[in-house]
């Protein structure tokens, strides 16, 4: 071990935890763990430490393999209050100086290690964020650049804009995360809202932070899972999901007295909005009047309006988002409907 347990503080802490919670993965778990297992013994003082999120698969038996061949790896398993993330427990077993999530259906590329190892050992900045590709099921590839005008930037205007303006950070895969920075402000994966506990944990870590370094270098294949976190939620449910994130948002974003930064932030919420809008055309492509009604309900949300109202709408880049803005302003739900039937259509063929 790393750290001593007796005197409550790591009298010496290890370069790197990789943290991965398991629930009922067993056909990708082996592939992940072999990606780490080439961290180089010599130049990373790395762990990794699997959550078993009780599973009722085989996934210890395959991770109890795995540290037969590698004694950094350790399995634990989630016990007591069903609302605690698994993940807060691995924060809790993890001695590194930098902490690196993975989902068990994620696998390191091939050159990874060197680009966290340049990243740990020099200690660039308290947030490092990396590109990825996601795996799609269909076998698909697509690469998920952060878009930065260099191959890196340390900038902190671009590093908040990316942050609160749009959806490149809110994810917690990619990014290696100081546990002191964990640790000294108790952050942890909350469950409040459904589907953004890693954008509320990722905000929170962010704000933070006095150093931020941004690159293209690319270093994980995430697969993300079929099955949306939101798929048992009423739009109406949703909406009010999407309320509670832009103000917890906005009060985060006023801290910078930034009035520009705020624009683009409102701005992004629009897009949010209108996707949450057009996403229910395929859910409801049978029904006209079923999906109307449902328009209907969600646009006489009053917090729904308040956030359409504070948009400077002179901050909109493009004239179809001009346009998809005026008309949930209008809230012409007959109109939203055909628009973006249409759109579908359009997009499918």
């Amino acid at each position: 071990m790393c750290w001593e347990v007796s005197a409550g503080n790591r009298s010496e802490l290890m370069d790197l935890s990789v943290i991965i919670s398991v629930s009922s993965m067993q056909h990708h778990i082996a592939a992940c763990l072999r990606s780490i297992t080439r961290c180089p013994c010599d130049t990373i003082d790395m762990e990794c430490v699997v959550v078993n999120d009780k599973s009722t698969d085989e996934i210890a038996a395959i991770v109890n393999r795995y540290i037969e061949r590698d004694s950094r790896i350790k399995l634990v398993t989630r016990e007591g209050d069903e609302s605690f993330d698994a993940r807060n427990m691995g924060i809790e077993k993890a001695s590194g100086r930098y902490i690196l999530f993975l989902d068990a259906r994620d696998r390191l590329c091939e050159d990874a290690w060197e680009q966290i190892e340049a990243a740990v050992v020099e200690e660039y900045a308290d947030f490092v964020a990396f590109s990825y590709i996601t795996a799609r099921e269909n076998g698909k590839l697509k690469a998920q650049m952060l878009p930065i005008s260099d191959v890196i930037s340390t900038d902190v205007k671009v590093a908040r804009r990316l942050m609160y303006a749009g959806a490149a950070f809110d994810t917690y895969w990619g990014k290696l995360f100081k546990s002191s920075i964990i640790r000294d402000n108790n952050i942890l994966f909350q469950t409040d809202l459904p589907g953004s506990d890693s954008l509320l944990f990722v905000a929170e870590y962010f704000e933070h932070c006095d150093s931020y370094l941004m690159t293209k270098a690319m270093i994980l294949y995430h697969a993300p899972n079929a099955e949306s976190a939101m798929r048992n939620y009423s739009m109406e449910e949703r909406v009010e999901f999407v309320r509670a994130l832009y103000e917890i948002n906005l009060d985060m974003v006023k801290h910078y007295n930034d009035s520009e930064l705020i624009g683009h932030m409102q701005v992004y919420y629009v897009k949010v909005l209108t996707e949450l809008f057009y996403a229910y055309v395929k859910e409801y492509s049978y029904s006209k009047r079923a999906l109307e009604t449902i328009y209907e309900k969600a646009l006489e949300n009053v917090y729904l309006k308040r956030i359409l109202e504070e948009v400077d709408e002179r901050m909109i880049p493009s004239g179809i988002r001009k346009y998809e803005y005026r008309l949930l302003r209008r809230g012409n739900a007959a109109k939203l409907r055909k628009y973006f039937s249409i759109k579908a259509m359009v997009q499918k063929g």
